[in-house]
């Protein structure tokens, strides 16, 4: 049985679509055609590389940056991945979270050359990954707890691991003061790392050092309901609330809500990203993705055509002057242009 918080993206990632042909109702940019995506979930660029977590084909696909192109798709008993959810890079390795085996596999993002499977520490059914420093960090939302499909609250927990070899750093299982419960994304910025809880409606900010708990942003604090993807710019951490409609910016010196973004087409806002000054978001029902001004919270453009390919987008990357972002009904990826959101490619 699958964990609740990921249940419904992996129901969006099985639903058969038809297969794609070049012809007179293709859509007006290049398109790339080959089956190198099952339930595209996760997804990081490393270089001129970018990595993509097939959830439902228990793989890893590499595509060309600069053109879209397949590179490699990794599966297989020594790639222990297994149900990979999210994804992490830091220039040279890659950290790919296993939900199904409880393990995090370490890749080297040129090659794609197996480096290690780490499994230490309190790895239970992890699902976002983040890089700062010397230290990974993994959000683990924990296995399903009783027959309604419910997570019992502080069985989530958090993971550190060194950069370097692998080794465990900190592992903090879920209390009443750390606030984890259905723990579902992940971000380091600084000396801080911000956790979401899904099940919890609550955002907590740990200390990168320690591993200590800073604070446990509630719901009725910073209106989160079902947070879900979170990201961090210089000044501001920015969260979406899946079931919320809206996105929650948060102070990040002081934790303090600066301000709870609706409407602009937020419509299950689930992964963000940030790219220079800019906020992009997937919009899982509204298979749309938003792009807001991370310093006034203000619209920019809602990018929604159908030309576009987004069909229950999930994640979301970006890079210089690119956006990708994987769709899970399609089994594509959606490569947009930073500057104006036009539609690039879209990779099947």
């Amino acid at each position: 049985m699958r964990p609740a918080l990921t249940a419904l993206l992996f129901t969006l990632g099985v639903i058969a679509v038809a297969p794609f042909f070049e012809g007179a109702n293709a859509a007006s940019a290049a398109q790339i055609r080959a089956a190198v995506f099952n339930g595209p979930t996760g997804i990081v660029t490393c270089g001129s590389h970018v990595w993509v977590t097939n959830a439902s084909g228990n793989s890893v696909t590499e595509l060309n940056a600069y053109d879209g192109a397949q590179i490699q798709v990794i599966s297989g008993v020594s790639s222990d991945l297994s149900e990979p959810m999210g994804i992490t890079a830091n220039g040279t390795n890659l950290w790919v979270a296993n939900l199904t085996s409880d393990s995090v596999a370490e890749f080297n993002c040129e090659t794609g050359s197996s480096i290690r499977s780490i499994n230490s520490g309190n790895l239970n059914s992890p699902v976002a990954v983040a890089v700062g420093g010397a230290k990974v960090w993994v959000a683990s939302q924990a296995h399903l707890n009783d027959a309604a499909g419910s997570v019992i609250p502080n069985s989530s927990s958090v993971t550190a691991y060194s950069t370097r070899n692998g080794s465990l750093d900190a592992s903090i299982n879920g209390t009443n003061a750390n606030g984890f419960n259905g723990s579902s994304g992940i971000s380091v910025s600084g000396a801080k790392v911000w956790i979401t809880n899904a099940n919890g409606n609550s955002v907590t900010e740990l200390d990168a050092t320690s591993g200590h708990v800073v604070r446990d942003l509630e719901s009725n604090v910073g209106g989160f309901k079902w947070p879900m993807g979170i990201a961090s710019t210089a000044a501001d951490v920015w969260v979406a609330n899946l079931y919320g409609n809206s996105l929650t910016e948060i102070n990040e010196s002081t934790g303090s809500v600066v301000r709870v973004v609706t409407g602009d087409g937020l419509n299950g806002p689930n992964s963000i990203c940030v790219l220079g000054q800019e906020i992009w978001v997937t919009n899982l029902f509204g298979n749309s993705v938003t792009e807001l001004n991370a310093r006034s919270g203000t619209l920019i453009r809602l990018i929604n055509s159908k030309s576009d390919g987004l069909s229950a987008p999930t994640g979301i990357t970006g890079r210089g002057s690119t956006v990708w972002v994987t769709n899970q009904w399609s089994n594509s990826v959606t490569e947009l242009e930073a500057s104006n959101g036009s539609l690039q490619r879209i990779i099947r």
